[in-house]
């Protein structure tokens, strides 16, 4: 990136900063700090903030391109090493993200709808009231999820490992939640003569509730589809599709008589396919956010370095658009250099690109700003 670029980008960052209030996280004297550069995400960390307004006075002096605080608490959050920070308990933090080279609208849409799937774990499993939940655009490629809570602040990376493990359905098998009652396999009379009988096994119910739910709404999902939706689903061709269709209502009367054994007998491998469809997809490394209970995590309603969006507090999610709501810079065509191939790209309900590099082009500031950030263009003097 050239001098006249990185001059122009701290322009506009400051310029965000002293029009822009950022609300402090709570109880923000016992959080800490981490900063970052056009290079590095967190290039110096251990700051910490008294109040709002020294927070606020901060990024309009520095503008930084990244700020991230702890989900932790410490008594004393400027030590170093960490363990002298004395902490005092932490937030439960879900990280989603969907892998794009960029923006793009549709993978926007799906890591919305994890996180939609996580929202309803959390209020329906785990019983969170709104209140305890916040929704924070990470200002990249998804969503963080903050837990603030009594009922999560002291808990330990194990905890925190079980929590993120349920709600990914790590290890889950149907098995789990089906069990024999009344007699088991083996031989019995029937009127003075022998007869071999099966043991008859109980599952979910519609009343049930967690992951027995969920699996039950799996079956009942999976037996009552079209032809059509089935040969969609993963493991299922048309033939079996087919079959499924044809014995639709027997199915139902036995899942309804909570007859598990003849539902396992046929549909035991896509059942447990299908529960995969309904937990949060997570990757390995976004565990790690949940379980580390000193990370630091973007500031709400500040830059995100690598976008030039708004790492923002969501209030209604049902209508949140990143890709609009999330603009922190709306002036209008701006020229720019490009420097590196790129690809189509979303942003504020408008398809740009694709640009050649050594080309030069006319785009609005958030797009403009965008490939800038990426290392895709420079501004034009």
């Amino acid at each position: 990136m050239d001098m006249h670029t990185k001059v122009f980008l701290k322009k506009r960052f400051k310029d965000y900063y002293w029009r822009s209030r950022v609300e402090a996280p709570p109880e923000v004297a016992s959080r800490e700090f981490g900063v970052g550069t056009l290079e590095d995400k967190i290039k110096f960390r251990h700051k910490s903030f008294q109040s709002e307004k020294e927070l606020s006075d901060y990024l309009k002096t520095e503008a930084p391109y990244y700020i991230s605080y702890s989900a932790a608490y410490y008594e004393f959050p400027k030590n170093q090493p960490i363990q002298s920070k004395n902490w005092r308990g932490a937030d439960l933090i879900f990280d989603l993200d969907m892998p794009m080279p960029l923006l793009d609208a549709g993978r926007m849409q799906k890591v919305k709808d994890e996180a939609l799937v996580l929202l309803d774990f959390l209020k329906t499993d785990f019983g969170f009231p709104s209140q305890d939940i916040r929704i924070n655009f990470s200002g990249g490629k998804g969503y963080h999820i903050h837990v603030i809570s009594e009922r999560v602040r002291s808990l330990g990376g194990d905890e925190r490992r079980e929590l993120v493990d349920y709600v990914t359905g790590t290890g889950l098998s149907i098995d789990t939640f089906i069990h024999p009652v009344d007699s088991a396999e083996g031989l019995v009379f029937v009127r003075g003569k022998p007869k071999v009988s099966a043991a008859r096994w109980a599952g979910p119910t519609k009343d049930s509730r967690g992951w027995a739910r969920r699996i039950y709404d799996v079956t009942r999902k999976l037996i009552t589809s079209s032809r059509e939706e089935l040969v969609e689903m993963e493991g299922i061709g048309p033939k079996t599709a087919e079959k499924i269709v044809e014995n639709r209502e027997r199915n139902i009367r036995l899942l309804e008589a909570g007859q598990w054994e003849a539902l396992l007998s046929q549909f035991r491998s896509n059942i447990q396919k299908q529960i995969l469809r309904n937990s949060v997809e997570i990757t390995d490394d976004d565990k790690m956010v949940s379980i580390d209970t000193s990370r630091l995590i973007r500031l709400p309603d500040t830059i995100h370095g690598g976008s030039g969006l708004l790492a923002k507090r969501v209030r209604d999610f049902d209508s949140f658009n990143p890709l609009v709501d999330a603009i922190a810079f709306s002036g209008g065509g701006m020229r720019f250099r490009v420097v590196a191939d790129t690809g189509k790209f979303d942003l504020n309900d408008t398809t740009f690109g694709p640009y050649k590099a050594g080309s030069e082009a006319t785009a609005p500031e958030c797009a403009a700003i965008y490939l800038m950030l990426k290392g895709n263009a420079e501004a034009v003097a």
